[in-house]
């Protein structure tokens, strides 16, 4: 009788040992589930619209400049920053090329770039695809922005040739959608973005993901002396 007490005894201690590892690698595994999430709405590349606040932040500190628009995009490559602060500069990568229109600081101008350079600026493709590859992730805890709980996430990138030397972003815990991101360039500048009403599945209008030339308005194609092609 003995004996066998003992053997329950053993049983239920292995038993316990088993729940409590198997919650334990559940709640090392949990931190990064959500950044799984993200990375799959990621590659899904359903359109997605929003408000955004951005500012930038100059290497060693200085003025900080912010700007605020509307941001839209449909897969890697194709998205578009249109401002309203400064009013009618617009950032546009339509899959081929990227368009850099700042009428506030270079009127009459706009900078055709390859597509590559888009891709370089397409910050939310950049850090959500295949992140755990790219990434030594760490888990920053839960914060609340805006009314939501979000999934604060830092990351630094594997490959020295990523276009920013450490990220942060912002997730929301319900859709996995990002809700800020932050970026410290090689050059020391902090861009940080944030999105507010975001709607996914949005029906983008024509022509939202395209740039259409103001008249007026020279193309400066930059594409030949960074590896782009002329059409």
């Amino acid at each position: 009788m003995r004996g066998s007490m003992r053997g329950l005894a053993g049983a239920a201690l292995l038993a316990t040992a088993a729940l409590a590892s198997r919650a334990a690698a559940q709640a090392a595994a949990a931190p990064d589930s959500l950044v799984d999430r993200a990375a799959r709405e990621v590659a899904a590349g359903r359109p997605i619209a929003a408000a955004f606040e951005q500012t930038l932040t100059p290497a060693g500190g200085g003025s900080v400049k912010t700007s605020r628009g509307e941001f839209a995009q449909q897969g890697a490559g194709r998205f578009a920053f249109r401002f309203v602060e400064p009013a009618g500069d617009a950032i546009v990568a339509d899959g081929t090329a990227l368009w850099i229109y700042l009428p506030s600081s270079a009127p009459g101008q706009v900078l055709k770039l390859p597509i590559a350079e888009g891709t370089r600026l397409d910050l939310i493709t950049q850090l959500l695809t295949a992140p755990r590859a790219s990434y030594s992730i760490a888990a920053g805890g839960i914060e609340q922005m805006g009314g939501r709980g979000v999934g604060v996430y830092r990351l630094i990138p594997k490959l020295a040739d990523a276009p920013f030397t450490r990220a942060t972003i912002w997730l929301d815990t319900t859709t996995a959608l990002v809700r800020q991101l932050e970026a410290v360039e090689p050059s020391g500048a902090i861009r940080r973005i944030r999105f507010g009403d975001v709607r996914p599945d949005a029906v983008l209008p024509p022509g939202a993901l395209k740039f259409t030339l103001p008249p007026n308005v020279r193309v400066v194609d930059a594409s030949p002396l960074l590896g782009g092609r002329r059409p």
